[in-house]
């Protein structure tokens, strides 16, 4: 009789026991929202050229769900160039993440509303000790605010989770992100090199109701040279990823040993 030790796994489908788990929270949209597809490939796309009427779009999105987009940038979630640019930033996060260490396995959630078991705004600007409960810090040396003035209440955080094996990869080092004084030691406080190298990078903001223009501690512009300007018929706003300004960061980081406290 043979005994069934380890499931239904095959031959090179085991992990190793050294794992890095990361948490970043972001004010950046992404989500899997699996809407790769630019606009001018669909097969909608000339009955919207031709008469401006939009055609439904469904696309089964991460979570297995359908999710049928009823115009090209409208507001309720439902436009598809929020879908598009919510998939576009989560693969630039993942891909800034492999550069170094390849993950293993990736979720994705939001939050937003309430403190958790409270009836206290959610402030992504004051809430210092929420989030450093979550092992979430600024990019200052003594906490006084988290995210940027603008990301204060009614705003929504994704809250993506790596899962590596290749641990210690973006942890060792002296380079310095958070302008602390002092050389990273593994804690947030003091700088990751992951964050270092997201500082900057391109982040696509909402079509149909943006959360960096106009923000007091961002600024946007209108992506007039994009390729998706041309491809989506109409220009996104960018901004960039941030983890180091004292007034622009949008973005923050956590790394465990553990995939972390359900919530977040």
């Amino acid at each position: 009789m043979t005994n069934k030790i380890n499931g239904a796994v095959n031959a090179g489908e085991f992990l190793t026991g050294n794992m890095d788990f990361f948490t970043v929270a972001t004010v950046v949209p992404c989500y899997p929202t699996n809407v790769t597809t630019p606009v001018v490939d669909l097969l909608g796309y000339q009955t919207y050229v031709n008469t401006g009427v939009w055609t439904n779009v469904t696309v089964i999105d991460g979570t297995g769900a359908p999710v049928t987009y009823t115009s090209l940038a409208g507001a309720g979630g439902f436009g598809y160039l929020d879908a598009f640019y919510k998939q576009l930033n989560l693969n630039n996060l993942i891909a800034a993440f492999s550069q170094r260490a390849n993950p293993v396995a990736v979720s994705v959630n939001t939050l937003s509303g309430d403190i958790p078991g409270t009836s206290t705004d959610l402030n992504f600007y004051t809430n210092t000790l929420f989030f450093a409960y979550y092992g979430l810090w600024n990019n200052l040396g003594t906490p006084s605010h988290i995210m940027g003035s603008a990301y204060t209440t009614d705003k929504t955080a994704y809250v993506v989770k790596f899962a590596t094996e290749h641990n210690l990869l973006w942890t060792a080092g002296t380079v310095d992100n958070f302008a602390t004084g002092s050389a990273t030691d593994g804690s947030n406080a003091k700088g990751y090199l992951f964050l270092d190298a997201l500082n900057g990078v391109i982040a696509y903001d909402l079509q149909s109701s943006d959360r960096f223009l106009n923000a007091s501690s961002q600024s946007s512009i209108t992506a007039i040279n994009s390729p998706y300007a041309t491809t989506n018929t109409a220009a996104p706003y960018v901004t960039t990823w941030n983890s180091s300004d004292a007034t622009k960061c949008n973005t923050l980081a956590g790394q465990g040993y553990y995939l972390g406290v359900a919530g977040l």
